[in-house]
């Protein structure tokens, strides 16, 4: 199943490295022209050259998505270059997001930073990509956000917090839009990274503990288990389902 989204422009904040990356590249596997959105611009255009050597077609776009203007700007910018905008999938986070810290110590500015990329991030992107994905027949956004956002974590109250406040964001921009065709989603994953990797090879008893948290017994491998089925998800044949928040973590969280 490959195509599924040819002819189709998307952006990927936060495409530079990890997941976002991985996201970036299984769009342009299924065909759609990609628009690598980053702050890290050496970051990015790696990015870019991975997909270009794939045979994909990709973009860098300049952005910063705690800022209106360069959303703005960069969303503008693609829209100009490709003709119009598809899919819109916010995944750039703050690089604090997910360290774990207790709320006593956590500062007002610590806050702040995280919740300017995450929810401000959010609004920032879906509000600049809204009319251009109403103007499409196959308009589609989506957001990362976490299983940590439904069971809570400790040392993890940031994270826990602006994950949770996706549920209302997918739902009711899905409920506003709809009437325009847009569907709005929301993924929580559960996949191994290379510093969950050197976590584990240093704490294998953790590693152990943890994993048996998971009915799959594994974390997911970011490219076939999350970012490919994301993919699909923009696709025609998710064209009727909305406002939805996806588990593709092993039934960590369905099913504990």
């Amino acid at each position: 199943m490959t195509g599924l989204l040819e002819g189709r422009v998307a952006i990927v904040t936060g495409a530079g490295a990890r997941l976002g990356r991985d996201l970036a590249m299984a769009l342009a596997a299924q065909g759609a022209r990609v628009g690598v959105a980053v702050r890290n611009v050496a970051a990015g255009e790696e990015t870019v050259a991975l997909i270009d050597a794939a045979g994909g077609a990709a973009r860098l776009v300049a952005m910063d998505v705690t800022d209106e203007t360069s959303v703005a700007d960069g969303t503008g910018a693609l829209v100009g270059a490709w003709g119009g905008l598809d899919i819109m999938v916010h995944n750039a986070s703050n690089s604090s997001s997910a360290h774990p810290a207790a709320a006593a110590g956590v500062s007002r500015e610590d806050w702040l930073a995280q919740s300017r990329v995450a929810l401000g991030g959010a609004f920032l992107t879906a509000r600049a990509a809204y009319p251009h994905l109403a103007r499409s027949p196959h308009g589609r956004y989506l957001t990362l956000s976490s299983t940590f956002g439904f069971h809570g974590a400790a040392m993890n109250t940031i994270y826990s917090a602006q994950k949770s406040a996706y549920r209302g964001f997918v739902r009711a921009l899905a409920r506003e839009w709809g009437p325009d065709g847009i569907t709005v989603n929301a993924i929580c994953p559960a996949a191994a990274t290379d510093s969950t990797k050197e976590f584990f090879a240093q704490n294998p008893a953790m590693r152990d503990a943890y994993l048996r948290k998971f009915p799959l017994g594994r974390l997911g491998v970011p490219r076939t288990d999350v970012a490919d089925p994301m993919a699909l998800l923009c696709s025609d044949a998710f064209g009727y389902m909305t406002g939805q928040i996806f588990f593709l973590d092993g039934g960590m969280y369905p099913a504990g």
